[in-house]
This record gives structure tokens, C-alpha cells and sequence, in this order.
């Protein structure tokens, strides 16, 4: 499935938190993993460095040099091959953002793994507003990995796979993807779904929250549990896999990743879009929060109709 991901990496230690998670996987599925920089001149400070470089340097041959940021991914690479993991190392040449993307579209990767923190010495990199750019334009599966400033994270194994669902068949797009993982790396799944437990109404232009009646919930449960339930019962009679479900209550984005944070070495999977009866899930909402409030990876899954556009 993921045969070739794609990791951009910037020089920091932050931005290699992806590495943690994307090497298990690479060595679980097989799968070639490119560990991609960007420069966005011909001479720029590398890595904090404190002197000016070319980008690339050409022999005689017209064969490229070693530059630092090619020395920087090598050493990385030889990292990633001492655990078994298949790598190779590409610096591309423009702002980091374009320069992702033109690979990505170029050689269509299955993957795509993100930190949504990063910082070169001379500038940001993998942050969140280079993600941001990457994550809706990309046409394929991203995984967004969220460390906290000075976390270490160790090679983790992924345990848990959390699926968070609206009730829309745009929602569902993630449930072929997450079946497959499913499978090939046993995880246990759960679907999930949650209801707000209070409504925002204006009053003038003043937002006022008040709380749902209890019936109201009571059916949302109710018709929240039955549709999960048929959900399940499609992933297993389509891909033989038993499923668990949840009905969350309260802010789609916290309860979805407290649900995770409860759950050890969790990984949410998630669409681009969907809509619930009570309020709109889209990307810049729900999984944008999701993404920047905890710091359970969440794997992002494009519409077909986006995949490499």
C-alpha cells in the first residue's frame, strides 16, 4: 500500500520526529522511503552553518557533489538503513512548500509524513504553514506528526487506529485505507463519532452556547451507534476485519484526541472533509485541530477525486 513515502526533512530534530513513526512503518510494509530537502537559492546558510554554499556543485562529468544538506540526508539515510528501512536522499531546488509539492506530483509517492514543527538555521521549514500548503494540495495520504518542543520520541510502533466518522460518505473516504493498515500492521480499530453537547446560537450578533435537550442527544446516540454499527459490520464483511466503535460526547477535536491519547500508540486517520447533521467537520476545523492540539499522528486521507492533482 504505502510502497513509496515521501519524509521532508529541514536539519532539525523536530522535524525527524516523523522518522520515529515512519521507520516501523517503512520496515513493516517494505517500503521505500525518500527523505526530501529543499533549498530555495542557489547559495543559502546551511543548517545554521554560518556560511554560503552552492545548492549543488556539478563535476566535470556532470555528476552532482556531496553538498551539506546531501551529506545531512546521507547520514540520516544510513540511520534509517541500519534499521532495516529502504532510503534514499533528493534535495530539491525552490521555496520549500513548491518544492515538495512539484516531487510530490512528480513522482506521485503514496505517503507523504510531515512534522508540523521544524526550523533550519536560517529559516522555517516544516511548520505549520509549509504543512498547511502541502496537506491540501499534496493529491495523496499525508501523515502529520505534532512534537512537543524538546520531546524525544522513540521508534513506535503503531497500536491503535482511530477512525473518526460524521456520518458522510465523504467521512468514509478514510475506511478502505485504515481496513488496509488494519490488516497489514494488526492494529485494533475503532470508529468514532462524536455529538456536541451544546448548539451556538446568536443573539444579535452575540454567540450564546446552550446545551441540547436530552432527548435530542439521547436519539443522536442512539442513531450515531446504529450507523457505526453498520459501518463495522461493512469493514468486516468487505475486509474481514472486526471492528470496535465509540460514541463520543462533547468538541469533535478534543474528543477525538482524548479518545486517542487514551488508547497507547495511537494513530487517527482522517478524510478531508465531512459534514454532520449538527456542524461542519472540514479540513482547517476539525482535523486542523485535531492536528495542532494533540500529538497523536494523524494520517490524512484526499478525496479521490484529489489524488495528485
Amino acid at each position: 500500500m504505502f510502497d513509496h513515502i515521501v519524509v521532508p526533512l529541514d536539519g532539525s530534530e523536530l522535524s525527524e520526529v516523523s522518522l520515529s513513526y515512519v521507520a516501523p512503518l517503512a520496515r513493516k510494509l517494505g517500503s521505500k522511503v525518500v527523505l526530501l530537502s529543499a533549498e530555495n537559492d542557489p547559495y543559502v546558510e546551511m543548517f545554521g552553518g554560518g556560511s554560503s554554499v552552492p545548492q549543488y556543485m556539478m563535476t566535470s562529468e556532470g555528476q552532482s557533489m556531496p553538498t551539506p544538506s546531501m551529506d545531512y540526508l546521507n547520514n540520516v539515510c544510513d540511520r534509517l538503513a541500519s534499521q532495516g528501512v529502504r532510503c534514499e536522499a533528493c534535495v530539491a531546488e525552490g521555496a520549500p512548500a513548491a518544492a515538495i509539492l512539484r516531487y510530490i506530483h512528480k513522482h506521485c509517492p503514496d505517503l507523504v509524513a510531515m512534522s508540523t514543527h521544524g526550523r533550519s538555521g536560517m529559516r522555517r521549514f516544516v511548520v505549520g504553514s509549509i504543512t498547511s500548503t502541502v496537506l491540501p494540495r499534496a493529491g495523496t495520504a499525508v501523515l502529520i506528526v505534532h512534537p512537543r518542543e524538546g520531546e524525544s520520541v522513540p521508534p513506535t510502533t503503531f497500536e491503535n487506529i482511530i477512525i473518526p466518522l460524521d456520518m458522510s460518505e465523504r467521512s468514509e473516504n478514510a475506511l478502505p485505507t485504515a481496513a488496509s493498515l488494519t490488516a497489514a500492521l494488526e492494529l485494533n480499530p475503532t470508529l468514532v463519532t462524536c455529538i456536541p453537547p451544546t448548539s451556538r446560537v446568536y443573539i444579535g450578533s452575540v454567540p450564546a452556547l446552550y446545551p441540547y435537550p436530552d432527548d435530542l442527544i439521547r436519539q443522536a446516540q442512539e442513531s450515531s451507534d446504529s450507523y457505526l454499527q453498520t459501518a463495522s459490520e461493512s469493514m468486516r464483511r468487505e475486509h474481514g476485519i472486526e471492528v470496535n466503535r465509540a460514541v463520543l460526547e462533547g468538541g469533535p477535536a478534543g474528543a477525538i484526541v482524548a479518545y486517542a491519547q487514551s488508547k497507547p500508540n495511537s494513530l487517527i486517520v482522517m478524510s478531508t472533509q465531512g459534514r454532520t447533521g449538527l456542524g461542519r467537520w472540514v479540513l482547517g476545523s476539525v482535523t486542523d485541530s485535531v492536528i495542532r492540539t494533540g500529538n497523536i499522528p494523524v494520517l490524512v486521507i484526499p478525496h479521490p477525486d484529489e489524488h495528485h492533482r
